[in-house]
C-alpha cells in the first residue's frame, strides 16, 4: 500500500499487541519522531540515561535477531529484534549486547579483527521474549549516552513509536514554542529559491505573533518550532503543522511514517539554505518538487502563496502527538503581485549567481589530451559529451555552466575534460542550473559551485586528473568547505596515478591541498570497559583528515586484537575477549591518519591491579 494512503501506520498490529518500555533508564525523551538530523530525518525516539551508561536494554516484544550491527558512526552497537506480525524494533547506540549476543558477535569478529559488524542472521536462530534483557545502553556511533528506539513496519517504513501505548510512559501537557518565522523569497516563473529572511516571535497571552510583513511576490513560510514536555530539558520536533487562511488550510503535515530511504529529502522538507547558513532546522509550510515524504495531508498550491495585493491573516497551528497547540500568527501586506493559480510545480534547487566580466569560451578551441581526458578514463557508460547550453568561461577562475538534468545520466566538467562530475539517474531531485569555478593556487585547488550546500537525492562521482604540479604529492586530501565559515570536512578519496575519485552526497564546494601532518596519540592506558573486561585505550586526535581506524593497529604483549574507534571520545580501543594485562605489558601502535601520514611507537605500561 502506498505510504500516503495510510491513514491508520500501526495497521500491522493487533489489538492487543503492546510495547514494553525498552529501558530502565528513565521514561524522559531526549528526542521525538521526525527531528532534523545531519542527513536524514530521525526514525525513533531517543531516551534520555542523564549522561550514564550501562542500563539494561529490554525487548519491547517477543521476537528474534534479525540483524546485528557494530561501527563507529551511525547506530554503533545495534540490534533489530523481528516479530511475529513482520515489524520490527531497533535498539541503537548499545555500549554492549548482551553476554550471549556480544560472544556471537566476537565470534564473527575476531576470525578476522574486524572492528566493524553487519550480520544479518539466516541460518542463526536467537529469540528473545517480552522484558528479556538484550543489551545495555551506551553511546556508540553518533551522539552522547541515549537509548535511541524505533518501531519498523513490515515493510521497514520508519513509524512513529509515539503512535502505539508507548504513548502513555510519557507525560506531556506543554503546547510547542514557536521562535521564528522564515519568509523564503521564491522566483516568479518556476517558484525557485531566491532568498529568506527570518522574523522573530512575540508571544501572546493566546499563543505567538509575528506581526505584518511586507511581501512582493510568491513567497513560502517556514517556521522554527519546538516541542516541550514535562519536567525535560529537552526540545523536541512537533508531530503536526498546519497553515491556515479564514477558514481554508493551505498546508497540513503530519510526522506519522515515512520510508528509510526517503529521509534525505528531510532536506527539502526542511528549509536547507536556512539550514545551511543558521545551522536550524526550519520547517516548510509548503513542498517543493521531489520530495517524496508522505507526511502532507493536504497543500493547496503546494501551499505557495501567490496572492494578489492585500493584506492576508494567516495562522501556523503547532500540535504535538499529545494534543497540545499552539497558534502563531501573521498578517501578510502583499504589494505588486497577482494571484497566480493552480501552482503545481515548485522548483527544488535556486538558480547560480549572476555571472559577470566573464567571457564565453568556444570549448572547440580547447586542445584536450586524449589519453588525459575523462572520456579516456571514464567507465564504458558515458557518452560523448553533449556542449549544447554548455558555457565555458576565461577568467582569473576556469568555470563551467551547465542544466544538469535529472532521472538521466548527465555530468558537468571543465573544458580541458580533467575535472568532471557525474550525476547518476535518479541523484539530482530536480533540474540544476549549476556554475563551477576551479581556482589554482600554489598550495591548494578550490572547486567552487553555485548554488551551493544543496542536497542530493543520491550521491554523485567526483573525478580530477590532477595538474603536474600536483600529481606528485602522496598527502593530497580533498574536503567540502562551508562557504559560510570555511570549515572543511575531510571527503574519503581514491587517490592513484595523479587521479581523484571520491563520492559526494551534496552539492558544496570543494578543497584539494596536501594534509603533512600525523596523528597526535597520546599515553595508552588499560582500562575495564561496563563488562569488566580489560581493554587499552589510547587517545588521539586528527584535526585534518581523521583516523584510519581500519589501516592502524595495535599490538598488546604480541597479540592481535580488534580495534574499536570511539570518535566522539577521540580514543582508538584495543579489545580481546582473552585479553589479561600482565604487570608489564607491551604496546605496539601504528595509527595512521585519512592520507596516510603515520604516527607509529612501541611503549611500555604498568598495570596495577
Amino acid at each position: 500500500m502506498s505510504l500516503l494512503a495510510q491513514e491508520n501506520p500501526v495497521s500491522f498490529l493487533s489489538d492487543s499487541t503492546e510495547y514494553a518500555w525498552p529501558t530502565d533508564a528513565t521514561e524522559y525523551l531526549s528526542s521525538t519522531f521526525g527531528e532534523t538530523r545531519s542527513a536524514h530525518l530521525h526514525s525513533g525516539i531517543d531516551i534520555r540515561t542523564w549522561g550514564q551508561e550501562g542500563y539494561r536494554v529490554f525487548a519491547s516484544r517477543d521476537g528474534e535477531v534479525h540483524r546485528i550491527g557494530i561501527g563507529p558512526e551511525g547506530y554503533g552497537y545495534v540490534i533489530y529484534l523481528k516479530h511475529s506480525d513482520g515489524s520490527y524494533t531497533v535498539y541503537a547506540h548499545l555500549n554492549r549486547f548482551e553476554p550471549e549476543l556480544q560472544s556471537f558477535a566476537d565470534s564473527m569478529r575476531l576470525q578476522d579483527y574486524s572492528f566493524e559488524l553487519d550480520h544479518t542472521l539466516e541460518n542463526e536462530r536467537i529469540e528473545y521474549k517480552k522484558g528479556d534483557i538484550i543489551g545495555y545502553t551506551g553511546s556508540t556511533g553518533v551522539g552522547p549516552p541515549h537509548l535511541h528506539f524505533e518501531i519498523r513496519d513490515p515493510d521497514f517504513n520508519a513509524v512513529n513509536p509515539l503512535l502505539t501505548n508507548l504513548s502513555r510512559y510519557v507525560s506531556d501537557q506543554i503546547p510547542p514554542i514557536f521562535t521564528q518565522l522564515g519568509i523564503e523569497y521564491l522566483d516568479t516563473e518556476n517558484y525557485r529559491y531566491k532568498d529568506f529572511e527570518l522574523f522573530p516571535a512575540t508571544k501572546m497571552d493566546d499563543g505567538f505573533d509575528f506581526g505584518e510583513i511586507e511581501i512582493e511576490g510568491p513567497v513560502g513560510l517556514s517556521v522554527n518550532v519546538h516541542d516541550k514536555a514535562n519536567r525535560a530539558p529537552n526540545s523536541y520536533a512537533v508531530y503536526s503543522l498546519m497553515m491556515v487562511h479564514k477558514s481554508d488550510t493551505l498546508f497540513h503535515s503530519v510526522k506519522n511514517i515515512f520510508s528509510l530511504y526517503h529521509s534525505g529529502d528531510m532536506f527539502l522538507d526542511r528549509s536547507y539554505p536556512i539550514l545551511s547558513q543558521t545551522g536550524k532546522g526550519f520547517q516548510r509550510l509548503y513542498k517543493v518538487y521531489g520530495n517524496r515524504l508522505p507526511i502532507y495531508k493536504k497543500t493547496v498550491n503546494e501551499g505557495v502563496l501567490h496572492l494578489d495585493d492585500g493584506i492576508y491573516p494567516v495562522q501556523i497551528i503547532a500540535k504535538d502527538i499529545y494534543g497540545n497547540e499552539s497558534v502563531a500568527t501573521v498578517k501578510l501586506n502583499v504589494n505588486r503581485t497577482e494571484k497566480r493559480a493552480p501552482i503545481n510545480y515548485v522548483a527544488s534547487y535556486p538558480a547560480p549567481e549572476t555571472v559577470s566580466n566573464k567571457t564565453v569560451y568556444d570549448w572547440l578551441e580547447t586542445t584536450v589530451v586524449p589519453t588525459e581526458s575523462l572520456l579516456a578514463s571514464a567507465g564504458p557508460e558515458l557518452v560523448t559529451p553533449d556542449y549544447q547550453d554548455v558555457r565555458f568561461y576565461y577568467s582569473d577562475k576556469r568555470s563551467v555552466e551547465k542544466s544538469l538534468i535529472p532521472n538521466t545520466f548527465d555530468q558537468l566538467h571543465t573544458a580541458d575534460q580533467k575535472l568532471w562530475i557525474r550525476f547518476p539517474s535518479g541523484s539530482l531531485y530536480d533540474t540544476l542550473s549549476v556554475r563551477m569555478d576551479v581556482i589554482q593556487t600554489a598550495n591548494q585547488i578550490d572547486i567552487e559551485l553555485s548554488p551551493t550546500e544543496l542536497p542530493l537525492s543520491g550521491s554523485a562521482n567526483f573525478n580530477y586528473i590532477l595538474p603536474d604540479d600536483f600529481k606528485d604529492r602522496t598527502q593530497l586530501a580533498l574536503f567540502s568547505v562551508d562557504p559560510f565559515t570555511n570549515r572543511e570536512t575531510f571527503i574519503s578519496t581514491d587517490n592513484s596515478s595523479g587521479l581523484i575519485r571520491a563520492s559526494i552526497d551534496e552539492i558544496t564546494n570543494l578543497r584539494i591541498r596536501e594534509d603533512q601532518i600525523a596523528p597526535w596519540v597520546g599515553w595508552p592506558e588499560i582500562a575495564q570497559n561496563l563488562a569488566g573486561m580489560h581493554i587499552v585505550r589510547i587517545p588521539l586526535k586528527d584535526g585534518d583528515t581523521g583516523i584510519d581506524y581500519k589501516k592502524s593497529s595495535i599490538i598488546i604483549n604480541d597479540e592481535q586484537g580488534i580495534i574499536e574507534y570511539d570518535p566522539e571520545e577521540n580514543h582508538l580501543i584495543y579489545y580481546n575477549p582473552d585479553f589479561e594485562p600482565k604487570s608489564i605489558n607491551r604496546v605496539d601502535y601504528r595509527i595512521y591518519d585519512g592520507v596516510g601520514n603515520l604516527t607509529s611507537q612501541t611503549v611500555e605500561i604498568r598495570y596495577n591491579p
